[in-house]
């Protein structure tokens, strides 16, 4: 079949999506939007550079900006996850390795918090999404709190830029949510 057909199929397919779904048309994202979220983020470049990394957040409305903002979350926690079990297997330091499994611990809470917000906002339970994306800080500060030796600094890097990327944009995102519902 010609790409042309396959093209248009598309097409008819993304417009027939925003026309079945008017409940949530006031609600589809404007470059506005973004700005609006993401000026109130330290970062506000790259909270709309996180936000706008997913091809589909022109199209998204601000329920679906934040389940693409809690899948970022949870990606990486994750990566985050793989960087502590790495450090870990490569150090014989005592102090060090307790640290690791401290935030190791912290971060499995936050893979849960990411858990709970995926549950609240299926639910419609705004306010419980942001609760999480605020507890998703908190034990980031927790991990950042215990890091100290010189083996810690990858981890130090990226537990900054997780929260710097993906936990305070998700925790700005999920205030917007709260305004709506």
């Amino acid at each position: 079949m010609a790409p042309s057909f396959y093209l248009s199929l598309l097409l008819s397919l993304m417009l027939t999506i925003l026309f079945i779904s008017p409940a949530h048309s006031q609600y589809t994202l404007s470059e506005k939007v973004l700005n609006d979220i993401c000026s109130k983020h330290k970062h506000s470049p790259v909270c709309l550079k996180a936000l706008k990394s997913y091809p589909i957040t022109p199209l998204a409305h601000v329920i679906g900006l934040t389940k693409i903002s809690i899948n970022q979350a949870a990606v990486a926690a994750n990566k985050t996850i793989e960087l502590m079990a790495s450090l870990k297997r490569k150090t014989m330091v005592p102090s060090y390795v307790a640290q690791y499994e401290i935030c190791h611990e912290m971060y499995v809470n936050i893979i849960d918090q990411t858990e709970d917000a995926k549950k609240a906002l299926k639910a419609g339970d705004y306010e419980k999404v942001f609760v999480a994306a605020a507890r998703i800080l908190t034990y980031n500060a927790d991990c950042s709190d215990e890091l100290g030796s010189p083996d810690s600094v990858p981890l130090q890097e990226m537990n900054k830029k997780v929260y710097k990327y993906y936990f305070t944009t998700l925790l700005r995102v999920s205030n917007s949510l709260t305004k709506i519902g």
